[in-house]
């Protein structure tokens, strides 16, 4: 049996019926010129007929007894292909307002927990020629980074390419590793003491990093610091019923608006969805006169370390949605950004993991003794940004159009902005609680609005 690191085990432990803690993705394709009427048919039956599965959509987690103490992950000898990878058909007239309904019931139930925690769904009944797949894979497998990797690596730049394999066979070409001789207590040991000494070294970088973000926070209205944002809508309790939605914009109109204004890409994002927040609670009564607060994660996984597991550490941005001008509005991103990053630069890797795990353990203690919700947040909302993939992708000569990221919401966290690149767009994954926030579609029209704002604002003529 092989242990799970804590980091990924505490989303198990906080997990509920009311926030599933399953991250997953929703892929657009057309169907290949030369597709005849049986193609998703025997794409299924390829589906099922995988013999050989990739680790990890092998394993399932093993609860030591009594439920105390670290959970590990364990082969399961009992797999079943067919409860994982399901195919589905769209009711007419198989609009994407169809297929954004099943994903979000979809989204909306648990995994199950005695089997591998994953599911993939094929499907077909959208207009247009073109089908769906919707995955989903539970938060302590992996992160949303590590997610986009999976689904890259199943994908090809190739059209003419076929008898593809789906993301859980096991690759063809993966590398021999060399086997360790198995670690005794001793050894187990010798890793925590050293883990110990790490953290330790950490706590004074850490301590000095958490005061200056409070003291900034006094000096410069622009500064966020944890718990410092307004108590909103977005913040109270959910149920577990989900709604999504989703849509695509050109990269190049948001870096002509960046490079208008001298921000990053991840600014002009920001900008956009503090605008298009700023509008949705007004439009439903719900506007605080503080400005919201928004938690951007920020991979620090280094660039040459392999695995799948999570490595996330997180920067908070107020997103100045007290501010109605928006050229104003971007331009205070821009100085909240440029604060997260300039102390991100002075700590080192475990610094910035530690002062994430520390600012966070409220919100931890509150998830475990269910108060969450019910006290002002950390921050208001998630707004992610993942890099995907720079080139159009095919599967078994089907071109995908779209990959739109669905990601986690809970107590607390009503709604979750989660977008990726591909090719020349980014693509936006909006979702939230169905009760709390109405009409959640709302927020995609407002993104456009305000992009077109930031497009005035700069002398963009379209």
């Amino acid at each position: 049996m092989r242990k799970m690191p804590l980091t990924d085990s505490a989303w198990l432990t906080l997990e509920g019926r009311e926030k599933p803690f399953h991250v997953g993705s929703m892929l657009l394709f057309t169907f290949p010129e030369d597709a005849d009427r049986n193609y998703l048919q025997d794409l299924y039956a390829q589906w099922l007929d995988v013999k050989k599965l990739h680790p990890l959509y092998s394993k399932r987690i093993h609860m030591p007894p009594g439920g105390i103490g670290q959970p590990g992950w364990v082969e399961d000898e009992e797999f079943d292909i067919e409860y994982h990878v399901r195919h589905s058909a769209l009711p007419k007239p198989g609009r994407v307002r169809e297929l954004l309904a099943l994903v979000s019931r979809l989204h909306g139930t648990l995994l199950d927990r005695s089997r591998p925690m994953w599911e993939s769904h094929l499907i077909e009944g959208l207009r247009g020629k073109r089908f769906a797949m919707y995955n989903k894979m539970h938060h302590c497998v992996v992160d949303g980074v590590a997610g986009m990797k999976l689904v890259q690596e199943a994908l090809s730049e190739d059209p003419g390419k076929r008898d593809m394999p789906p993301p859980w066979a096991a690759p063809s070409s993966r590398k021999k590793k060399k086997v360790s001789r198995q670690s005794g207590p001793l050894d187990e040991l010798k890793a925590v003491l050293s883990t110990i000494k790490t953290q330790a070294g950490t706590v004074p970088g850490v301590s000095r990093a958490i005061a200056d973000m409070y003291r900034e926070a006094l000096r410069n209205e622009h500064a966020a610091a944890p718990y410092r944002a307004p108590m909103t809508v977005l913040n109270g309790r959910i149920t577990g019923a989900r709604r999504f939605s989703a849509q695509s914009w050109p990269i190049e109109r948001i870096r002509a608006v960046g490079k208008a204004f001298g921000a990053t890409l991840n600014d002009v994002v920001l900008g956009m969805c503090g605008g298009a927040l700023r509008e949705y609670l007004l439009e439903i009564g719900e506007l605080p006169d503080q400005p919201l607060v928004s938690m951007v994660p920020v991979s620090v996984r280094p660039k040459d370390q392999e695995g799948y597991g999570n490595a996330i550490s997180m920067i908070l941005c107020s997103l100045a949605t007290d501010e109605a001008d928006p050229a104003k509005r971007l331009e205070a991103i821009q100085d909240s950004m440029k604060i997260g990053k300039e102390r991100f630069a002075k700590m080192s890797r475990e610094e910035i993991i530690n002062m994430m795990l520390l600012t966070s353990a409220p919100m931890l203690f509150g998830s475990l003794l269910r108060f969450e919700g019910r006290t002002r947040p950390a921050f208001n909302v998630t707004i992610s940004n993942v890099p995907g993939p720079k080139k159009h992708l095919y599967y078994n000569g089907a071109r995908m159009e779209g990959i739109y990221p669905v990601s986690i919401c809970t107590h607390g966290q009503a709604l979750n902005i989660t977008l990726c690149s591909y090719a020349d767009n980014l693509e936006f994954g909006v979702i939230g609680c169905r009760r709390t926030l109405p009409h959640l579609q709302h927020i995609l029209t407002h993104l456009e609005d305000t992009l077109r704002d930031l497009e005035r604002a700069a002398g963009i003529r379209r």
